[in-house]
């Protein structure tokens, strides 16, 4: 089978990640997976080898962007050359290199899957960079998404069923024992592409309210953020950092890898996710995995697997969300009981039942494909 992406690693985000996982379990699992994408090899990494055949027909740019001026030329010349028995495409907000694999796909005679990962756009986008929201191009193709609150307004627009496929993750990978540290310091992480999408810096904004507010009351705790992530807002948060003097309490720590996530996350006390567009939160859900408590939007992805008050608290806006971690800060018991639920109680993502569920959404684009033949 082919994978077709704009986005792929090294270039790292919630759709890169999910993509090499599943392909290399698929793998794993005996399948012949092969991924297709838009984004070039950098090159200082000129002649690694990966586990899964990739196909990279982007151009070469800055920031190592997933760029293809004609996605359809490359697409098209290595489907006919593979042998490939059906075509699972994974898109975001607006992906013409995935919208390309589709169309050329189709034009084939391939079955398609189409996996959104995103939540749309504030905007309405061209067809021609979303075409499985068109109704005549969804009828053609198993269309799915990563979460309930991205599948809806496929739904409406389409009017085809849209199944749902979360984000796997096999829970026991994230599984720690927390470790002392001083209970008046509230660790709070938070880890995320800083991008404005994520909203880096209303973060920033609601932990300084946050901090005042707890001084206010003359609370013992103290709030503490590490943000784990790069970004083009990078710059602009450290300039936020100096200028409202929260040096001492903010430490923004770029990139880790997972071997060190997991030993952060042992001494961390609280999880944030302010983003409003996230369709699914597969950061939010490692630190759930590892029992922090979340505390996120409500109208996300993250409601998935974080119900309010049980696996953290979720918010309809900045302020409740400064509330949410004043609330965590102060009430102790609230903070460890859903910490201990979060450790010992698994959410329904494991990567078996994830399988199980791509398999029957091969299974549908088949089907779907003989009917329309």
């Amino acid at each position: 089978m082919a994978h077709i992406s704009d986005c792929f690693v090294p270039r790292l985000g919630g759709i890169e990640m999910q993509v090499n996982d599943l392909t290399r379990r698929q793998q794993a699992a005996g399948l012949e997976p092969e991924v297709l994408t838009a984004t070039p090899l950098p090159r200082r990494m000129a002649g690694r080898r990966f586990p899964v055949p990739i196909h990279r027909s982007g151009i070469p740019i800055p920031a190592e962007i997933a760029n293809n001026p004609i996605p359809s030329r490359p697409i098209r010349r290595t489907l006919l050359a593979g042998k490939y028995d059906l075509v699972h495409v994974h898109a975001g907000v607006g992906s013409p290199f995935a919208a390309a694999g589709v169309r050329v796909a189709l034009d084939l005679g391939l079955p398609v899957a189409v996996t959104v990962h995103c939540l749309p756009a504030s905007f309405r986008l061209p067809d021609i960079l979303t075409p499985w929201t068109t109704p005549d191009i969804a009828r053609r193709i198993a269309l799915s998404a990563v979460s309930e609150a991205a599948a809806r307004p496929l739904r409406e627009r389409t009017g085809v069923d849209v199944v749902g496929v979360p984000n796997g993750l096999d829970p026991q990978d994230w599984a720690i024992e927390p470790a002392e540290h001083d209970p008046g310091v509230i660790e709070v992480v938070s880890t995320m592409r800083l991008s404005v999408r994520k909203r880096p810096l209303p973060m920033l904004a609601m932990v300084r309210a946050a901090q005042r507010r707890l001084a206010a009351a003359g609370s013992p705790a103290t709030l503490r953020l590490t943000v784990f992530g790069d970004g083009k807002l990078m710059p602009r948060m450290r300039r936020y950092v100096r200028r409202n003097d929260m040096a001492d309490s903010v430490r923004l720590a770029g990139r880790v890898d997972r071997a060190e996530l997991t030993e952060i996350y042992r001494r961390a006390d609280i999880f944030l996710a302010p983003a409003y567009l996230e369709s699914f939160g597969i950061a939010a859900l490692e630190a759930r995995c590892a029992g922090l408590p979340v505390v996120a939007m409500r109208a996300t992805g993250i409601t998935e697997f974080v119900a309010d008050r049980r696996e953290g608290l979720l918010a309809d806006g900045d302020a409740q969300m400064t509330a949410a971690l004043v609330e965590l800060a102060t009430d102790v018991e609230l903070r460890r009981a859903i910490a201990d639920h979060n450790r010992t109680t698994a959410p329904p993502t494991a990567w078996s039942t994830v399988l199980a569920t791509v398999d029957r959404e091969y299974r549908r684009a088949m089907a779907i494909r003989g009917a329309t033949a």
